[in-house]
């Protein structure tokens, strides 16, 4: 197994920076942008823990809890693009599966992603058909080709901690390796 690319993303700060480590071999690239992180905006403070459900098509939803969102505007769902390039390892993308793993990332704020919902994907298929909601998601693409660009849209579901106001930022990390 090659591990080829890890992001580091992030949910709810507007001024998340996202991360992205190169591999050595292989010229792939996993990109989880700073436009397309989900910012919720302004969160008054609940007296219990609070889940809101960002859904693949950008709607905000409360599942549980009492902190309020103070805007009902939609966010622009997260958003990750898969590259693979054209150096000496490259040709693996015509043969080989993609495995990805998605998991939550703890940040030492009083919020986090608690759960990843798959929704649209382009460029490529899922290997054995779309995941199902996790808190960690593992799953695998059909290989992409050279030069191709995989778009996966996704939702999460952001638990804020009882007393949590303002904006707070989550973490999750993406890695993926040729199967």
């Amino acid at each position: 197994m090659m591990r080829w690319s890890k992001v580091t993303g992030g949910a709810l700060a507007a001024s998340l920076l996202c991360l992205a480590t190169a591999p050595a071999a292989a010229e792939v690239t996993v990109t989880l942008a700073a436009p397309t992180t989900p910012a919720l905006g302004e969160i008054v403070a609940g007296t219990m823990p609070t889940v809101f459900r960002i859904g693949v098509d950008g709607s905000v939803t409360r599942i549980s809890g009492d902190a309020v969102r103070l805007s009902n505007a939609p966010v622009t769902p997260p958003t990750m693009r898969l590259t693979c390039g054209l150096l000496n390892l490259a040709n693996l993308c015509l043969i080989r599966n993609i495995r990805i793993t998605m998991a939550p990332q703890a940040s030492g704020t009083l919020a986090s992603v608690t759960m990843f919902h798959i929704g649209a994907i382009s460029g490529s298929t899922f290997s054995g058909g779309t995941p199902p909601d996790a808190s960690t998601m593992n799953f695998q693409l059909n290989p992409v080709g050279l030069g191709n660009v995989v778009t996966i849209q996704f939702g999460m579901d952001i638990t804020v901690a009882a007393g949590q106001r303002g904006a707070a930022a989550t973490r999750y990390t993406v890695n993926t390796d040729f199967v």
